[in-house]
């Protein structure tokens, strides 16, 4: 099925990448979309299977192209974009968080955009701030002409502009007699590349759920949730597991290959790693990053009370490993040397992504009225087996929490209740130690997630997520 989101910054490279390729894109398409229907890029509306494959993809490789990149930016939802040389902001665009009107003055902290959908956009781009995006379709397809427009558009300040090849399957992308539908792309001051390069092969999920989180956060148990709904592949802790070695495998394909798992574009892939190795966490967020699927993915983040979190895994650590860590001030030292890096790491990834974080505590007491939530976010319905997954988890499957890969219980809040009564233990440690801040603006946070219980990054004020990184 074909998925392209390739940015050429040179024709040479254009040139090189459409000699080593074959023709059929469009008729590759076509077919999908008339078996399989397609996804508007700028609603997330389903489309039913028709003849009419191609009809409107110009329009729907513009959309495309402006969510990436502004999802890429952390814009996805910014209330307060200047849409410049756009003759009339459509309705769709709201949801992209395009509020601003045409022509609203210059104002300090404004984001610039510049959409060239309409005639003399070029006209648009010394109002430009740095900083600002442009994006600009190139109905004569990758000619003479785009290379010319590209040129006049490095001139005019944006050095990492390129033209963008973008052909999609899934949302009903490509053109006749060209590789794909072409669209113009820079950033105003800035240097290097502007989008990602996608390029990916057939065999494919429908969607990637991704979550992460600090060890004893409670990732295993919403794993096994949904790894028993009939919708869901769950792979847990790939690396941590050894079914992915190193950097190199960040790969959903590789994943799939290395799993056992058919790709099937009516599923959902759910993957779970862990802070527990550095580098473990580092493979999911560079498969988050890399993944072909930016519009029908969701990142997610478990965030338990850090008191909480701490306080299981040195238990834990000598139940399950017999290891002898004392509860002492060195122990939560390094626990908080360690994982500042992981959580600044997740939180920005969940920014780049528009991701979600879920509290803990929240899913623990109340896991009938959260899961519909959780579910909603990542676009799944929900299954009563999942409120009763330990009737019906594979447990040999299962990574992480051993008492759920041993002995599943019904999800219960009893260890959150237990933890309470200990926690004044580790405020303790942090009083007056050079973590105490670090500490007290990550209990803050998790604060303001467990009363939300799932909440939107993007919807946490700034305030909460800068301390953090």
């Amino acid at each position: 099925m074909p998925e392209l989101f390739l940015p050429f910054r040179a024709e040479a490279a254009f040139r090189a990448w459409r000699g080593a390729r074959l023709a059929g894109t469009a008729d590759a398409v076509r077919r999908a979309v008339r078996r399989d229907g397609f996804v508007d890029p700028q609603t997330d509306a389903a489309a039913p299977p028709t003849d009419q494959a191609l009809q409107g993809a110009p329009q729907r490789a513009l959309q495309l192209a402006l969510r990436i990149a502004l999802r890429r930016r952390g814009w996805a939802q910014r209330q307060d974009l200047r849409i410049i040389a756009r003759q009339s902001p459509g309705p769709g665009l709201h949801r992209l968080g395009l509020l601003s009107p045409h022509g609203m003055p210059q104002a300090p902290g404004r984001a610039d955009l510049l959409v060239g959908d309409g005639g003399g956009w070029e006209a648009g781009l010394g109002a430009v701030r740095t900083g600002g995006l442009v994006l600009a379709p190139l109905p004569g397809g990758i000619g003479p002409a785009a290379w010319a427009q590209l040129d006049r558009l490095r001139a005019a300040g944006f050095a990492d502009a390129a033209v963008v090849l973008i052909a999609s399957a899934r949302h009903a992308i490509a053109a006749e007699g060209e590789a794909g539908v072409a669209v113009l792309a820079g950033t105003q001051g800035a240097e290097g590349e502007t989008l990602p390069g996608i390029e990916a092969p057939d065999g494919l999920p429908g969607r990637f759920v991704s979550l992460f989180a600090l060890p004893r956060s409670g990732t295993t148990l919403l794993t096994a949730m949904f790894q028993v709904h009939s919708q869901v592949d769950a792979v847990f802790e790939p690396w941590n597991g050894q079914v992915l070695e190193g950097p190199g495998d960040a790969s959903i394909p590789v994943l799939l290959e290395k799993a056992g798992i058919a790709p099937d574009t009516q599923r959902c892939l759910f993957v779970k790693e862990t802070a527990a190795q550095l580098p473990y966490l580092e493979g999911l967020c560079r498969m988050i990053d890399q993944a072909p699927l930016p519009l029908d993915s969701a990142a997610l983040m478990l965030l338990r009370r850090p008191a909480h979190t701490f306080l299981s895994e040195i238990e834990r650590r000598g139940q399950w490993w017999g290891d002898a860590v004392p509860l002492d001030g060195r122990q939560f030292a390094l626990w908080c040397d360690k994982y500042r890096q992981a959580l600044a790491r997740m939180l920005a990834v969940l920014r780049r992504h528009d991701g979600t974080v879920i509290g803990f505590e929240a899913l623990a007491a109340d896991p009938a009225g959260l899961l519909p939530r959780i579910a909603a976010a990542i676009g799944l319905p929900v299954e009563p087996a999942q409120l009763r997954y330990e009737a019906h988890l594979d447990r040999s499957q299962v990574r992480g929490d051993l008492n759920i890969g041993r002995a599943p219980a019904p999800i219960s809040d009893e260890s959150v209740r237990r933890r309470a009564r200990s926690e004044h233990l580790v405020a303790r440690l942090a009083a007056g130690g050079p973590h105490a801040a670090w500490f007290a603006d990550a209990t803050a946070l998790h604060a303001a997630v467990a009363r939300a219980g799932l909440v939107r990054v993007r919807a946490l004020p700034q305030a909460l997520l800068d301390p953090l990184g």
